[in-house]
């Protein structure tokens, strides 16, 4: 997975978690009973909390269990799937790792569905399963060979280290998925499915790819002599996207950067100076720093591979200022951000900067070169310096070593985009949206909605393609209209001014 899908699928995650639908008025509708029994797996009154999920997305519930391990509650006549949550050593701590959807499975699409109608009472039992442990080991997905200092953690269940295979204790028996990696940072960390089986450790065997490595010197480009402190990272070749999610390392003493966890393929080199330096940053380049990543030096590396690349040559930082503005009404626009990227940064190395209640910006740790900044506001259009929708237009502004550049864009509102979000039974839902351009790909638009309705602006002229996102207990992802694959997806010009309704009905594809 690219480090911009991670990104997104980082920002969306956060989102839906905040999105579920809410839970709908009982006695506005036609009810039905629903009344559920849950044992431990020894037959005793289990404890805990529930989680009621109607098929449909009409309503959801939380609830828990009373001391003899029921509930009775009246809901709005649908289908559901019930999710418990055990508290096995205290009523009001439920263990979210143990979370188990009702007939004892881990997952919102192998769970049965329960009827309840109008008027009538629906009856649930339920028996928790027995917690087991899984055993993991790892190979090498190229020759076989076992590894050594294996990692794993699964949600909710922390995780550690150990030789040749280590356990983790306590899941719920059925398909789950773990994080599997190497201590030392040769492999790439992979998200495996296994299967734990009820009273039975395990093994189960997990294949990992050989990370690439990129290692070079950093050093002053007037002296050459060695800088520490200089972080780095890889983009895409081709995208100039900085990630959200990836490989991240710092300069020794020397001016010795090794790079590790990066995988097979072809990178630019992205490098920020921290803590306080008097070095900007910088793309490298051929032979010396550049703001634009399309002229920056490709890099190819290949699974298990090192690359020596030449040595970084930083110049003294400049610094940017400005006050941002509406064209519209020539107000200061006073939230949002000014960055090198749709991301706001990597771990502790950041690419944007904040507006504050004046409008105001200020980058001072960028290198002397021509760079397009992207600014990202609530009530304007994405938009590149210039005022344009894509990186490649923009106009990028100059910065000179320990001077300050004024830049002070009048930003353009751009075209309001809105429309309806429906569930394939014509109900409203909430989801993520991204807006891209249907020539380049790049993000040029996202919004979310929580009650069916959206409402964002995109610059025009241009053809963009609609993603979206959507779900709660299970993800859902797809394209405008109703396809799976951006290939397919239906393009849609925005017009340069005025409202453009798109409305959008969901379907059930499973998330990547």
């Amino acid at each position: 997975m690219s480090f911009v899908r991670r990104s997104l699928a980082t920002f969306t995650a956060a989102v839906l978690a905040a999105a579920l639908p809410a839970a709908a008025s009982a006695q506005e509708q036609d009810v039905g009973l629903l009344r559920l029994t849950v044992t431990q797996p020894d037959g005793t009154a289990a404890r805990g909390v529930v989680d009621l999920a109607a098929t449909d997305d009409s309503y959801s519930g939380y609830l828990q269990l009373d001391e003899s391990g029921q509930l009775s509650v009246e809901v709005p006549a649908a289908d559901y799937k019930v999710r418990i949550t055990p508290a096995y050593y205290d009523p009001d701590l439920p263990d979210d790792g143990l979370r188990q959807w009702v007939p004892g499975k881990t997952r919102y699409a192998d769970a049965e569905a329960f009827r309840v109608a109008a008027g009538g009472t629906t009856d649930v039992a339920e028996r928790l399963v027995t917690p087991s442990p899984i055993t993991v080991r790892a190979r090498d997905a190229i020759t076989g060979a076992p590894l050594t200092r294996v990692c794993a953690y699964a949600v909710d269940r922390g995780g550690n280290c150990d030789e040749a295979e280590l356990t983790i204790p306590r899941l719920v028996p059925g398909p789950q998925t773990i994080r599997v990696y190497t201590e030392d940072g040769n492999y790439l960390a992979t998200d495996a499915e296994v299967t734990v089986v009820e009273g039975d450790s395990g093994p189960a065997v997990v294949d990992l790819t050989p990370a690439a490595h990129v290692e070079t010197t950093v050093v002053d480009a007037a002296t050459g002599a060695p800088v520490g402190g200089a972080c780095a990272t890889v983009a895409p070749s081709g995208t100039g996207e900085l990630p959200a999610v990836g490989p991240l390392a710092c300069s020794d003493e020397s001016g010795h950067l090794r790079l590790d966890g990066v995988e097979a393929g072809s990178w630019k080199l992205f490098v920020r100076p921290t803590g306080g330096s008097l070095y900007g940053a910088q793309w490298v380049g051929a032979t010396g720093g550049t703001g634009d990543p399309a002229k920056a030096r490709t890099l190819t590396v290949a699974a298990g591979g090192t690359v020596i690349a030449p040595p970084v040559r930083l110049d003294r930082a400049g610094t940017i200022t400005g006050t941002v503005t509406s064209a519209a009404t020539g107000t200061p626009v006073t939230s949002g951000t000014v960055s090198l990227a749709h991301s706001s940064g990597l771990s502790y190395l950041h690419w944007d900067a904040d507006l504050n209640a004046q409008g105001t910006y200020r980058i001072d740790w960028l290198g002397p070169y021509r760079w397009p900044l992207l600014f990202s506001t609530s009530h304007h259009a994405l938009q590149w310096s210039g005022g344009v929708a894509i990186r490649s237009q923009a106009k990028p502004v100059t910065v000179r070593a320990a001077q300050s550049t004024t830049y002070s864009p009048a930003l353009k509102r751009g075209t309001l985009v809105t429309g309806r979000l429906t569930n394939p039974a014509g109900r409203p839902v909430s989801a993520v949206l991204t807006f891209h351009n249907a020539a380049t790909g790049e993000v040029v638009g996202s919004t979310w909605d929580n009650d069916g309705r959206y409402e964002t602006r995109v610059l025009g002229r241009q053809t963009v393609t609609v993603g979206w996102q959507w779900g709660g207990f299970a993800d859902y992802a797809g394209w405008y209209d109703g396809v799976a694959d951006v290939a397919a997806a239906k393009r849609v010009t925005v017009p340069s001014s005025g409202t453009l309704t798109v409305d959008i009905g969901l379907r059930p594809f499973p998330a990547v």
